[in-house]
């Protein structure tokens, strides 16, 4: 699905939502006619030893089904579940995205990159300072706690914060 959400906003500038659901399984349906066989031969040349007769497509139909009951099932048993936890989210795409499919790139300090739905570059690679107020600072004792991150969208999903027991500004 990402595969083809990134080609559709490369080639076209659309997103799937622009396009709508009908529109774009047919679009994944395309892909799938493009780009199948040559998985197939990539597989075969890796050595996978398998039933070909038996390939099929996730959304074939048949499996479409079985993939609905499986998630049913599970669900139902409390395997699958919402939760409040932070994930890579792709706001190009507007969904989650897997940790694969996350474009990891080494910065070496302050950098603009290019980021899909944005018409401006984008900074990364900046180290951002905040302060946690301390609960219960005596005189003399720091009021707060100052820390860095490069992932400031983290901090609402902090519940501690850990200090070197021998810092001498915590003690």
């Amino acid at each position: 699905q990402v595969v083809v959400e990134r080609r559709l906003q490369r080639s076209r500038g659309v997103t799937r939502h622009q396009l709508g659901r009908e529109a774009f399984l047919a679009e994944v349906w395309r892909w799938k006619e493009e780009k199948g066989d040559r998985i197939y031969q990539q597989l075969r040349r890796l050595g996978a030893s398998m039933d070909w007769d038996r390939a099929c497509f996730t959304m074939d139909p048949k499996m479409s089904r079985a993939v609905t009951e499986a998630f049913v099932r599970l669900h139902e048993k409390g395997l699958i579940y919402r939760s409040r936890r932070i994930v890579h989210w792709s706001c190009a795409l507007r969904s989650a995205i897997s940790d694969i499919e996350v474009e990891k790139k080494e910065l070496g300090g302050r950098t603009l990159l290019r980021v899909p739905g944005y018409e401006e570059p984008v900074e990364f690679g900046v180290l951002v300072s905040f302060a946690y107020p301390l609960e219960g600072a005596g005189p003399g004792e720091p009021p707060e706690v100052v820390v860095a991150t490069t992932r400031l969208e983290t901090m609402l999903g902090d519940e501690g914060v850990a200090v070197h027991p021998e810092d001498p500004r915590y003690q």
